[in-house]
């Protein structure tokens, strides 16, 4: 009876994907949109659909639609594309009547640190000590009152991929006292390196992040690992960052004992989505697992990389099991979890 529910649900319901053309020119093959038409063409032939560019007003006024219709919207952070998405958005919530992928709170504080910052706060989740830096008075008060010591981590409230964050270090100056005759030096924050406003954070010295995935009652778990300090210090912390050509992010899948060891903050972050972001997918990404853990973002628009007989952890059962996908299947596999979470 469900089988059938879920047909009848689909005969009525029309599917419009947002045809991201910014994103097509930097992932290719890669892009949303394209596996969703995949899926939807060789798996899901059921599902009434279309591929439209929603960045643009006229065709969010052309769409003639049903009571239950539904729009996926993947939409990215890089700028050109962010200001367009922040534009439609309450455009499209309004036309779907809230039937839409991100949700209104996922997208409220998607791509915005110093909302995730304040939603930390609210909720007592453990972060890195941060402060939304508006200039050089504030962020030395900030400083001394916390007793941090350099480097501190300094990010814009927008950006991915670590391209807008940096460390910033004591740089060393020196004058001539002519009283004594003599060079003195005193050390003082490197301006240069700091484009108020930022986010500035306590530096916690670790080797890797942990990024937890949310999807439905699966949690999935890798690690990537910091690199920075044998490549170019810019690169914090991956030595790497988006439209390098001369490295790459490095990272891994846990292994059963590494996930039996932390699974509880996957739990814990799970309430956290559930509850608080009403939502079903989204990555968390962590820091010092092992101690005190400390989230540093969250985000419901993400890349990963899924290998093949990997583990997760299942709430319903309780237990770390293994994906029964294939290696094939992993390029579709949060597409296909999403369709799952609409009723596909």
């Amino acid at each position: 009876m469900l089988y059938i529910g879920l047909i009848n649900l689909w005969n009525k319901m029309k599917l419009y994907i947002h045809k991201d053309t910014f994103y097509n020119k930097v992932y290719g093959d890669e892009t949303w949109w394209k596996k969703f038409k995949w899926l939807l063409d060789k798996k899901y032939k059921n599902i009434n659909y279309e591929i439209v560019n929603l960045h643009y007003e006229n065709n969010i006024n052309d769409l003639q639609l049903g009571n239950d219709d539904f729009c996926i919207c993947r939409f990215a952070h890089y700028e050109e594309d962010f200001e367009l998405s922040k534009r439609v958005y309450p455009l499209l919530y309004e036309k779907f009547n809230g039937r839409i992928w991100p949700n209104k709170t996922e997208w409220y504080y998607y791509n915005n640190k110093q909302r995730q910052l304040e939603f930390f706060r609210e909720n007592n989740i453990p972060h890195p000590i941060s402060h939304y830096s508006y200039g050089k008075d504030d962020f030395i008060e900030w400083v001394n009152e916390n007793n941090l010591e350099y480097p501190i981590v300094v990010k814009k409230s927008q950006g991915a991929g670590s391209e807008e964050v940096n460390l910033v270090y004591e740089k060393e100056y020196s004058w001539f006292d002519d009283v004594n005759r003599k060079e003195k030096f005193f050390n003082e924050t490197d301006w240069d390196e700091i484009d108020f406003p930022v986010i500035s954070q306590q530096y916690i010295d670790v080797t890797h992040d942990i990024r937890i995935i949310i999807f439905g009652d699966k949690i999935l778990f890798s690690k990537r690992i910091h690199h920075w300090k044998k490549d170019e210090k810019k690169r914090f912390p991956y030595g790497w960052y988006y439209g390098d050509k001369d490295s790459r992010l490095v990272g891994s899948d846990l292994t059963y004992d590494e996930i039996e060891k932390i699974k509880h903050i996957g739990v814990y972050l799970k309430e956290i989505t559930d509850t608080h972001l009403k939502s079903k997918i989204m990555s968390w990404d962590i820091i010092d697992e092992n101690n005190e853990f400390k989230v540093c973002e969250f985000s419901y628009c993400f890349e990963h990389l899924f290998l093949e007989n990997s583990f997760y952890y299942d709430i319903k059962e309780e237990k770390i099991l293994k994906m029964k996908n294939k290696l094939k299947d992993n390029a579709f596999y949060t597409q296909e979890e999403l369709l799952k979470t609409i009723g596909a």
